[in-house]
């Protein structure tokens, strides 16, 4: 799996110069409001005077240093955020003021949510297919045959195994649209040329079929949960 090559720093205190988060994106520099030297898109701190920096608007891919793609390896989408999340603990910068724990504090925020999004197939897949210009699509769940039985299978369940069998052949497609979205994404965004309809279009009805699917199977727990007598 490719991911940036920036990490946190390994050891000594902000500011340090040994320490810092190495690579760039594209973008446009900015001063650091501290020192005034430039400052890339992407980085948590300035490397010339270890102030930390406001985060800058990104994608979820890029704020934690990985590629733009949907099959993701999750260990390392792990490991980007606890060593980026540790790398900027406010209590690190306390010795700077208030205003570098509130920048501090507010990188821990981005990347937090960065994470949440990228963990999430369904967020993950809508952010991705922002990227690429593609537009979710809006289709009718009543053409689709498959959902359309499961949902009445589930409007007439009324017991637990049923349910359970339910449940079991939701999160078997569920799985199957996840795994088809990657190679979906993929073509969509190694596309040579605009194609009428967009390429992207494909990976955006495997996503719609999915949320569909994860609605249903998400009602199924609801139900599960209301049935299940609670554990003295």
């Amino acid at each position: 799996m490719t991911s940036s090559k920036s990490g946190p720093p390994k050891s000594g205190p902000p500011g340090s110069s040994s320490g810092g988060i190495s690579g760039t994106i594209a973008g446009d520099l900015e001063p650091c409001g501290t020192c005034g030297r430039s400052v890339a898109p992407r980085a948590l701190f300035c490397h010339a005077c270890g102030a930390a920096q406001p985060p800058r608007p990104l994608d979820p891919f890029t704020r934690l240093g990985l590629e733009r793609r949907f099959d993701i390896d999750l260990e390392q989408l792990s490991k980007q955020h606890a060593g980026f999340t540790r790398a900027m603990d406010p209590e690190r910068f306390a010795a700077r003021g208030p205003r570098q724990q509130a920048n501090a504090k507010a990188q821990a925020d981005a990347l937090h949510e960065a994470y949440e999004v990228l963990r999430d197939p369904i967020r993950r897949a809508h952010a991705l297919l922002d990227l690429i210009g593609g537009t979710p699509a809006i289709g009718d769940e009543d053409g689709d045959e498959e959902i359309a039985d499961l949902a009445a299978r589930l409007a007439r369940a009324d017991d637990v195994l049923e349910l359970d069998r339910i449940g079991l052949d939701l999160n078997q497609r569920v799985e199957a649209c996840i795994k088809y979205l990657a190679p979906a994404f993929r073509k969509a965004q190694t596309a040579a040329a605009p194609d009428i309809p967009p390429v992207s279009d494909g990976a955006a009805r495997i996503l719609a079929r999915l949320e569909r699917l994860e609605a249903l199977a998400a009602e199924v727990r609801s139900r599960r949960a209301a049935r299940t007598p609670p554990r003295p």
